[in-house]
């Protein structure tokens, strides 16, 4: 799989879903994190469980498969024509326990209710990389700087959650892990955030993604290359405007000196700099002073010269 800096979201969650489970405990923390990101908790009939709506049919094959291998469950499966999506759907005899199992809701004296903050038994320093890759199968999205000059789009990824709680948590979460986040609301949402690239890829590897990683990285390289094109590009407009616009108040300047006093009034090693202006244009200092066999440094103490006799006149 090769990545393309113009869907790298759409690669890397492709690249997380062929990342192998070292253990139940992860396919688990997995499952746990995309649910509580992602899904809804549903009820039919006094029975309680859970919708998924995966991005895309590989999403699809992901997550029933886990819930297979832990549970020995089959989700039902749904096409929503409106939205254009495969749903499925956990609800019968297991689902309410496998809710429970997953952290997500929990049983009192007073009944069933939805568990806002993790299960910290079941995120882990073993099960920490699985938890996140589900939180970002289920809410995130990453995008990264475009070569075309005229790109602002700068390095950016980000998990976006219904729920302040699961953000908070997050954060918690990857801080154990020496990453520090951002956190910032959006339109009765909030967003866990990362902007630079070494969070970025410390973030990739922490889920998994080593072909992101090495991917982000030669990003990065091809961006500074740009930069430092640009940079030259720049600079060498700006020496080009600056030269064009001394070439011209040069010519200005022999020209006035030809209508007040004519050439034969400068002294010879001036006459003949400023004939050599008049009749090279275009020319280049470098190229004017070799054409004249004498230094750079020379013919612009003469052109100098030249211009202050002129605003003198």
């Amino acid at each position: 799989m090769s990545y393309d800096k113009h869907n790298f979201s759409e690669k890397l969650k492709a690249e997380l879903l062929g990342v192998k489970f070292q253990s139940a405990q992860e396919k688990r923390a997995c499952l746990s994190a995309y649910v509580r990101s992602s899904g809804t908790v549903c009820s039919e009939k006094g029975a309680i469980g859970f919708e998924l709506s995966p991005a895309s049919e590989e999403e699809r094959v992901y997550f029933v498969s886990i819930i297979r291998s832990l549970y020995n469950v089959e989700p039902q499966t749904f096409a929503s024509v409106k939205r254009g999506k495969i749903t499925l759907k956990v609800l019968g005899e297991k689902s309410e326990s496998i809710l429970s199992d997953l952290g997500i809701i929990e049983k009192d004296e007073e009944g069933i209710a939805l568990r806002l903050g993790i299960n910290e038994k079941q995120v882990t320093d073993k099960t920490r990389g699985a938890y996140v890759r589900g939180l970002f199968l289920g809410s995130g999205s990453v995008t990264v700087p475009k070569s075309e000059r005229t790109s602002t789009t700068s390095y950016h990824l980000e998990f976006v959650f219904a729920n302040y709680q699961t953000a908070t948590d997050l954060c918690e979460i990857l801080s154990e892990a020496y990453l520090m986040p951002r956190l910032t609301d959006r339109k009765e949402t909030y967003v866990v955030y990362f902007k630079t690239i070494d969070e970025i890829s410390d973030l990739m590897a922490l889920m998994g993604a080593a072909k992101a990683v090495l991917e982000l990285s030669e990003i990065a390289v091809e961006k500074d290359m740009n930069n430092d094109m640009n940079r030259k590009i720049n600079c060498e407009m700006s020496n080009m405007v600056k030269q064009m616009d001394a070439s011209v108040k040069q010519i200005r300047a022999i020209n006035r000196i030809i209508e007040t006093k004519g050439l034969n009034f400068l002294p010879l090693g001036l006459k003949l700099v400023a004939e050599a202006r008049l009749k090279y244009k275009k020319s280049t200092l470098s190229e004017l002073a070799e054409t004249l066999n004498i230094s750079k440094s020379c013919l612009n103490h003469r052109l100098r010269k030249i211009v202050e006799i002129a605003d003198n006149l």
